[in-house]
């Protein structure tokens, strides 16, 4: 019912200590009262004596409790603390009942006082533990229910010594209900200083999220501009090297005419990086426009495989085609497309080395719709699986170190990712190191409107 680890149990053994001298404050203004009510000042201090000891016994057992570290330990004091509370006020309960029994109408007064003060001194000070405020709540609220039942006597005191017993009694109620009326004044104003607050860095996080969402937007377009603008010189360079390279080969220049085909090689690698900006920062922009046609599935992927064939050759590689006769054709952004099977081709070819690269493609049904399935596996070395949730992020190579054997920017497996979320699907992959990749590029057979696309999306 209590747990003694709970932050909220702390809070309220802190404050039961701390108000030590206030409990002792009203108590003694209570006992005065109690000493007009009975007209006897020795049954008054007496009384206090007792609530004095037992409450300030309970007020050291709080204070171990907070003090101490074992996790044993602390539940071992924490229950001391709560038993010794429960004893106190069992003790400030008892006078209640006596002053009813015995202080006539005054006494009737005034104990109902101390017993109503009792309960909102333990709502005030243990409120922020449940189950500790229950314990401790019940002496007084019995109490109260008790004097309803008990035969009324005359009691001991006069006129004027029972109006000030009975004004002492409204005097401690009435500084318990004020001290509890300021607390929850502060405490309703922290929570509302605390809403404002939350308010205000709401306000300011979407101010920064609109304010980064624009920055993203301008820096998208700012690559697609630029990677426009870079592809207009580097397609002249590639033009002149080609005429270079056929005019030194007409005149026998060998070296001179591979001197020239290094010029284009290495322009044509800087313009398919550029190419993968430019494609990456369209889907960033939100020019990812559709423009579906029907397509023939296998002279696409048949020129996607010869635009890496050289590379492959390069490398030792042998690249197989299977296509069925169910995906031959297909209604799709043919560009986009091409894009995603290029990246996953390019990815193998590039991590493959005297090994097979196979393409197959198949008509699959999924959530009742026909889907174009390309899958691209090769035997080169392979993810681990650790490393597959990082392979589609973009700008990420999985080795990062200056000395890495391949080069690029990290750009193809996100590019092919993007695009095949564009056309409505996905790039799936498995892997295991040192054994080979298998990316499967999954669309649907048939494109369906831009909107449900995005929508999707």
């Amino acid at each position: 019912m209590i747990k003694f680890e709970d932050p909220s149990m702390f809070a309220a053994a802190r404050a039961h200590v701390s108000s030590f001298r206030w409990r002792m404050a009203i108590g003694a203004l209570f006992a005065l009262g109690a000493s007009f009510v009975l007209d006897s000042f020795a049954a008054g201090f007496s009384w206090f004596l007792a609530v004095m000891v037992s409450t300030g016994f309970d007020a050291l057992l709080g204070k171990s409790y907070l003090e101490v570290r074992g996790r044993g330990d602390r539940r071992t004091a924490g229950m001391l603390f709560v038993w010794g509370c429960a004893f106190s006020v069992a003790i400030f309960s008892a006078m209640t009942l006596y002053l009813a029994a015995y202080g006539g109408g005054p006494g009737r007064i005034l104990s109902a006082l101390m017993a109503a003060s009792s309960l909102v001194s333990v709502m005030l000070f243990l409120s922020q533990a449940p189950g500790f405020m229950l314990i401790t709540a019940a002496p007084a609220t019995l109490c109260l229910l008790i004097m309803a039942f008990m035969p009324f006597q005359p009691g001991p005191a006069d006129a004027v010594e029972g109006a000030l017993g009975a004004g002492c009694g409204a005097a401690g109620f009435l500084a318990f209900v004020i001290r509890a009326a300021l607390y929850n004044g502060r405490l309703v104003g922290g929570l509302r200083a605390a809403n404002k607050e939350a308010k205000e860095r709401q306000l300011e996080a979407e101010a920064k999220r609109a304010e980064a969402e624009e920055a993203n937007r301008a820096k998208s377009e700012f690559l697609a501009v630029m990677t426009h603008e870079l592809r207009t010189p580097l397609n002249a360079v590639i033009g002149y090297a080609e005429i270079i390279q056929e005019d030194l080969d007409a005149e026998g220049r060998k070296d001179l005419a591979d001197d020239a085909q290094r010029i284009t090689g290495s322009a044509r690698h800087l313009l398919g990086l550029i190419d993968q900006i430019l494609n990456l920062s369209s889907v960033d922009a939100g020019n990812e426009g559709l423009a579906p046609r029907d397509i023939d599935v296998r002279k696409l992927i048949e020129d996607a495989v010869a635009s890496v064939q050289d590379e492959a050759r390069d490398g030792g590689n042998r690249i197989s085609l299977r296509v069925s006769a169910q995906a031959e054709a297909a209604h799709t952004d043919g560009a986009k497309l091409a894009v995603c099977l290029g990246a996953l081709l390019s990815n193998a070819v590039k991590f493959t080395s005297n090994g097979l690269i196979a393409v197959s493609a198949e008509c699959e049904e999924v959530a009742g719709r026909d889907h174009l399935c390309i899958a691209v596996s090769d035997t080169g070395i392979g993810i681990a699986s650790a490393d597959l949730a990082r392979i589609f992020t973009p700008f990420t190579q999985l080795d990062s170190s200056s000395t890495r054997a391949q080069g690029g920017v990290g750009l193809g497996l996100s590019m092919a990712q993007r695009m095949a979320g564009v056309l409505g699907g996905e790039v799936r992959v498995k892997s295991e190191l040192g054994a080979g990749s298998t990316f499967t590029l999954r669309v649907p057979l048939k494109l369906a409107n831009n909107s449900a696309l995005r929508a999707a999306a």
